[in-house]
């Protein structure tokens, strides 16, 4: 299996200063960083550790489709910036492609203690779309990505709740029951009841067919 890791990032120099070292540590055949316009030292952290680094619009959608271009390997893996993936990642995702399933994420788990936040990360071992999340890290073989066309552009927002629609509509798909550490920055700001009750409203609203303009200003309204 040879494995391109691809992050979009914008001003994440925080966040990659931990995750990239565990990255470039694996198996992998490539990490690239695709950044969509940072001010701060991403690229540079990136850099110096040897990761391809390329530049795309402000977009994750398009950013993971020009990081998926720039990849020589044949699986791809996706992760954000504030998400830590299991130790043994790369053997996992190895291991369902053996089996033929070509595409699938792992578990996620916030990196916190909180009741609520853990209850929710407990859920996100269950199939389904509103269990779904991309700090939860996807992996895919390239050829499947190539089928489904890739990440839709159009997309502000949900793009990769669209993605993972679309690809199990054609075949299923396995959450491997480990955990990926997540982020709980959005929370810890806006509190988490409202952040979840938030995000739920923007979920129903966009697979409503709800204007993506106006999602995107109501949820820059209530979360900061």
């Amino acid at each position: 299996m040879n494995l391109s890791i691809i992050i979009p990032v914008v001003n994440e120099e925080f966040h990659l200063k931990k995750l990239l070292p565990l990255l470039v540590e694996s198996p992998a055949k490539e990490v690239i960083l695709v950044d969509g316009g940072s001010t701060d030292d991403s690229k540079k952290i990136a850099e110096n550790l040897g990761v391809k680094v390329i530049d795309a619009p402000k977009s994750r959608a398009k950013q993971m489709n020009a990081g998926t271009k720039a990849a020589i390997g044949d699986v791809l893996y996706f992760v954000h910036a504030d998400s830590i993936p299991p130790a043994s990642f790369y053997k996992d995702i190895e291991a369902h492609l053996e089996e033929n399933i070509p595409f699938g994420c792992f578990r996620s788990l916030f990196d916190t203690k909180n009741w609520f936040l853990r209850i929710n990360s407990y859920f996100s071992r269950y199939k389904g779309m509103m269990f779904r999340g991309g700090g939860q890290t996807l992996w895919i073989t390239k050829s499947f990505f190539q089928e489904l066309k890739g990440y839709d552009e159009s997309l502000k927002l949900m793009e990769e709740y669209d993605f993972i629609k679309r690809a199990s509509q054609k075949t299923d798909y396995h959450v491997i029951p480990k955990d990926v550490l997540v982020s709980t920055r959005t929370y810890d700001t806006n509190g988490n009841f409202k952040t979840q009750f938030i995000y739920g409203i923007i979920m129903f609203g966009f697979f409503r067919g709800v204007n993506q303009d106006q999602l995107i200003k109501f949820g820059k309204r209530w979360l900061k």
